[in-house]
């Protein structure tokens, strides 16, 4: 770490020396080749520590932060380049820099990575229900300003030369660029607070002098008054040195950068909005050139057909970005279903799941054994309702807190789903009960999962946090749909439920830690059938005309609290009845 600080402290003096130097020389200095060759030299110096300022904060920050210095870097490392040809002219070759030069397109677009770097905000909270700002939004943003330059400046470089209009042009639209990204970056300045609130004030401040002394330096350059060295650089180089000096500042802040936001949550991306409105300038433009521009034909063909291009260009990028959003609606949609059918704490389907596929699954069963498609000895027909009560699991809450209670349930659902199929549904029914529907099942069978249920929760212990190993046993009802095979409609899965609840309530009254699980005796109902309520005084068995099938859970003995003092009760031993 010192060495990293003593390497940036020095650099930073360096700058500083050569912008002093640099103000001094060219008071003074006449126009000669060694005072073009500082100057260059020492304005490509300056934008390498610009450069190496940028690129230190790219690794030391968030995510979001991250991006911000990745872009501005982008957008000096484009400005550094620019200054590498115009160097290569006038240092390499001893000759004056073209007019136009073919750097220009370059130093015009520099600025728009810095433009997409204040979109990002990363002093704002991040609102995930609004669409950030992509990389399609800057493809977008960066064609847009490539297409004015084309459409405005290249027509004078080389479909009908012109070097004054070449010039006037990019020194117009050059403004207009420095003028939008001072818009932006002011009114980011004015939006913030804390720490990034400095970051963005210095570099407004930065830029406006940089937008002062570039603009200057280009009338200067068409003007004929422009040499390098001369004190057109003096501001420039000053500019150089402020951008350098935001760099550092960012990397002596960027602890107290870390985790600060603004209150106030980020609304939207003007990226996106200003990307819309490039597309909407697109035909504006097309129409100024064919009916109100009084250019060249040559000239007006060529805007119009880069305008075209440029269109459909867009217009893909468009489509590309619409369809991405449409998938990322969908996969939302999607997780938000699963989330809206998961039960939070055990991770199992809850009653909205139950509501939203029960009717569907119901309905296919049906059918299929009025069509006589299941009487016929098609086996895995059914649906089979097993409700399943946690047994003495009050006694746990009370005794533990419901922080241990909470990870009891969750390790009685993982130990239900290690007893059940793929195909069968286990469902967070209230409390500590559960309810299990098993899809394309036979109901002859159906006692052989509630068997493997009894065994799973009341066969071994459940590893609770701070060592606290807690024997539960648990207690079954069942029933199976459809009731009557010949009629299947005739008993609705609602009661059916109604019947697995009931025969739940028979076994946890007949002494816990078994199944009981009903099955019809007859394949059509009955003359007069008697409505399923009042479980608990009446004889189910009479009547649904159904006849029980009763499941022993696991022994005492293999049912076992960690405490003593808890084991009769935790595993008390069950009868028939």
């Amino acid at each position: 770490m010192k060495v990293r600080l003593i390497s940036r402290d020095r650099c930073w003096l360096l700058a500083a020396v050569l912008v002093f130097a640099e103000t001094v020389i060219s008071f003074f200095a006449p126009h000669s080749y060694v005072l073009t060759a500082y100057g260059d030299l020492t304005q490509c110096i300056l934008l390498l520590c610009v450069l190496q300022g940028m690129l230190a904060n790219v690794t030391a920050t968030e995510q979001r932060a991250r991006l911000f210095w990745a872009l501005m870097t982008l957008g000096c490392g484009s400005w550094l380049f620019v200054q590498f040809l115009w160097t290569y002219f006038e240092v390499g070759l001893r000759s004056d820099v073209p007019n136009p030069f073919v750097g220009d397109v370059a130093l015009f677009l520099h600025l728009v990575p810095m433009m997409g770097a204040l979109a990002v905000r990363p002093d704002l909270e991040r609102d995930e229900s609004v669409a950030q700002p992509g990389g399609l939004d800057f493809a977008l943003l960066l064609i847009w300003w490539l297409y004015l330059y084309l459409f405005i400046v290249i027509p004078w470089q080389y479909v009908s030369p012109n070097a004054a209009l070449y010039g006037r042009s990019f020194d117009s639209l050059y403004v207009v660029e420095h003028v939008v990204f001072l818009a932006c970056a002011g009114w980011v300045w004015r939006h913030s607070t804390g720490v990034w609130r400095l970051i963005y004030g210095q570099l407004f401040g930065a830029s406006l002098l940089y937008a002062f002394s570039s603009t200057a330096a280009s009338v200067a350059i068409d003007l004929g008054h422009y040499y390098t060295g001369s004190v057109y650089d003096d501001p420039l180089v000053l500019s150089f040195l402020w951008f350098f000096a935001i760099g550092v500042m960012g990397q002596r802040l960027a602890g107290k950068m870390r985790g600060i936001r603004t209150s106030k949550p980020e609304k939207g991306s003007w990226v996106a909005v200003l990307a819309m409105v490039a597309i909407l300038s697109l035909p504006v433009l097309a129409a100024w050139a064919i009916y109100m521009s009084h250019a060249p034909d040559p000239v007006r063909n060529f805007r119009l057909l880069l305008t075209l291009g440029t269109m459909m260009l867009m217009g893909l990028l468009l489509w590309i970005k619409q369809h991405g959003l449409d998938q990322k609606i969908v996969r939302s949609n999607q997780q938000l279903r699963e989330d809206s059918y998961t039960d939070l704490l055990t991770g199992s389907k809850n009653r909205r799941f139950l509501t939203a596929t029960i009717a569907a699954d119901a309905t296919r069963v049906a059918r299929g054994y009025a069509l006589g498609e299941n009487v016929s000895g098609k086996r895995n027909a059914d649906l089979v309702f097993y409700l399943i009560d946690c047994d003495h699991f009050k006694e746990v809450n009370d005794r533990h807190g419901h922080e241990v209670g909470d990870q009891m349930l969750i390790e009685i659902a993982r130990q239900i789903s290690s007893a059940i199929r793929h195909s069968d549904v286990l469902i967070r029914w209230g409390g500590d009960e559960f309810l299990v529907v098993s899809r394309f099942t036979n109901r002859e069978e159906a006692s052989i999962l509630a068997d493997r249920v009894l065994q799973a929760v009341g066969g071994e212990f459940c590893s609770l946090k701070n060592g606290l190993r807690l024997g539960c046993s648990c207690s079954v009802g069942w029933a199976v749909f459809p009731w009557f095979i010949r009629e299947p409609e005739a008993v609705g899965y609602e009661e059916v439920l109604r019947l697995a609840d009931c025969a739940l309530y028979e076994a946890k009254k007949a002494g816990k830690n078994q199944a009981i699980g009903m099955l019809p005796t007859l394949e059509h109902s009955p003359p007069a059938k008697s409505v399923v309520a009042g479980c608990k005084e009446a004889r189910l068995s009479e009547q649904m005309m159904a006849r029980t099938v009763i499941s022993l859970g696991p022994s005492c003995s293999q049912v076992r609290s960690a405490e003593p003092d808890t084991v009769s009760k935790a595993a008390a031993a069950s009868r028939l009845v």
